[in-house]
C-alpha cells in the first residue's frame, strides 16, 4: 500500500496512460462525446489524425467505433456514464457486444461524482444494467495507480469492456509495482471485519478504518476494482478467512456490488454475518447537494456507518 498523500485525477491517470500506449500502437483511435479531461489536449496534437470528438451523438460514435474496431482500429471511447450506457445501450449489445469487437468504453462520473448536477448525470444504475452483457468486462479503479494499470490492460484486451472512472481527485492507494489482473485487492491483516467496496469509496472504508482503531476494531479493506468477470472461487476463499463483512456501495442494492456479494453467496450456499450500506432506490429528485451530504440523506456517511458497525 502506498502513503502518499498527493490526490490524482483518475482522467488524467487513464489519459496519460493512453497517450503513453498510442505512442507505440498506431492503431489506436480515440471518440469523444463532446467532453474533456486536462491531459486530452496533448493526445489531440500529438495525433490529431487519431482524435475525434463527435459532440453529442453517443449512439452514433457507438456504431463508428464498432466500425472502425471492425477494421482492425484499437477504439477507445469516451462519455459522461448516463449517456454512454443507458442512452447507447441497445447499440453496445448489438454493434459491440454480439460482435465481441475489443473496445473500450470510458464512463466519467461513476456513482455519485456528478452530484449538484443532479439525477440524470449520476451513474447509479450503470454497474447493473451493463452487467447483463455477457461479454463485456466490467472495471472500477479506486485511485491512479489502479487506473493506469488497468488502462495498459485494456490496450490488450480482445473483449468489449467498460471502465467507470470518478470524477474526483483521491489520494494514491496502490505502488507502482501492484498487479491488476485478478479482481480485487485485499489490504489490512484483520480477519475479524472485511469492509468491501468499489472505485471512490474504497477510501470511504479507510477512513472507517481510522475510526473504528479507536475502538479496538480492526478490519480489513476488499477493493473489488473488477467487477466482471468474476473469480467466485478466489472470492470466496477470501472472505471465507472473515468472521463479519460490510458491503458499502454508491449504488443502489439492485445491480451494484451488494447484489454481486449477494448473488455469489446465493449461488454458493454460503452463508456470513454481513450488512449492506447502499443508495435508496430512487433517482434523487429531490435531493440536490454535495456528494457528502447526499451520503448523509442515503445512510452511506462514515459515521453513520461507523454507528452500525460497533453494534455489529
Amino acid at each position: 500500500m502506498n502513503k502518499q498523500s498527493n490526490k490524482i485525477d483518475f482522467r488524467n491517470a487513464f489519459f496519460d496512460e493512453m497517450y503513453n500506449i498510442a505512442l507505440k500502437n498506431k492503431k489506436l483511435i480515440f471518440l469523444t462525446g463532446d467532453i474533456s479531461a486536462y491531459s486530452l489536449p496533448k493526445f489531440k496534437k500529438k495525433f490529431p489524425s487519431r482524435f475525434y470528438n463527435l459532440g453529442l451523438t453517443e449512439q452514433s460514435m457507438v456504431t463508428i467505433a464498432s466500425g472502425l474496431a471492425m477494421n482492425k482500429k484499437k477504439v477507445f471511447m469516451f462519455s459522461m456514464i448516463p449517456f454512454l450506457t443507458m442512452r447507447c445501450y441497445e447499440h453496445i449489445k448489438i454493434d459491440i457486444c454480439s460482435h465481441n469487437l475489443p473496445i473500450t468504453l470510458i464512463g466519467l462520473g461513476s456513482g455519485l461524482s456528478y452530484d449538484t448536477d443532479g439525477h440524470s448525470a449520476q451513474a447509479i444504475f450503470d454497474i447493473g444494467v451493463m452487467r447483463m452483457l455477457p461479454e463485456l468486462n466490467i472495471f472500477n479503479p479506486s485511485d491512479a495507480i489502479s487506473t493506469a494499470k488497468i488502462c495498459t490492460i485494456l490496450s490488450k484486451n480482445k473483449e468489449p469492456s467498460y471502465i467507470r472512472l470518478d470524477k474526483s481527485q483521491q489520494k494514491i492507494i496502490y505502488d507502482k509495482n501492484e498487479n491488476f489482473d485478478s479482481n480485487f485487492k485485499l489490504i489490512g491483516k484483520s480477519k475479524d471485519l472485511c469492509l468491501i467496496s468499489t472505485g471512490v469509496m474504497v477510501h470511504k472504508c479507510f477512513e472507517l478504518l481510522k475510526m473504528l482503531r479507536k475502538k479496538n476494531i480492526f478490519a480489513s479493506v476488499l477493493d473489488l476494482y473488477k467487477l466482471k468477470p468474476l473469480n467466485e472461487k478466489t472470492i470466496l476463499n477470501t472472505l471465507k478467512k472473515f468472521k463479519k463483512i460490510v458491503v458499502i456501495d454508491e449504488n443502489t442494492f439492485a445491480g451494484g456490488i451488494s447484489s454481486i456479494i449477494s448473488e455469489i453467496f446465493i449461488r454458493n450456499n454460503f452463508f456470513k454475518k454481513i450488512k449492506f450500506f447502499h443508495l435508496k432506490n430512487k433517482q434523487n429528485l429531490q435531493f440536490y447537494g454535495s456528494r457528502d451530504w447526499l451520503h448523509k440523506k442515503h445512510l452511506i456517511d462514515e459515521k453513520y456507518i461507523y454507528k452500525k458497525i460497533i453494534n455489529f
